[in-house]
């Protein structure tokens, strides 16, 4: 049981690979395992072809304007 535990975290969170920075602080993030795409923007500086998880990068929230 307590195996179990510690390896939840591990599970529950999906890395994404940096594919391409788009534009300066624009990137394109790929997760081959369930084939999510995420372009996020940050002030981190990620690295392509690193593998990370969501919840380490500073994600800059934009405000959406659609009406």
């Amino acid at each position: 049981m307590k195996i179990l535990l510690l390896l939840l975290p591990l599970m529950g969170c999906s890395k994404y690979q940096v594919v391409q920075e788009v534009k300066v602080n624009l990137y394109h993030l790929h997760n081959p395992k369930t084939r999510d795409v995420e372009v996020i923007v940050t002030h981190d500086s990620l690295v392509i072809g690193n593998w990370y998880r969501l919840k380490q990068i500073n994600i800059i929230e934009l405000e959406n304007d659609n009406k």
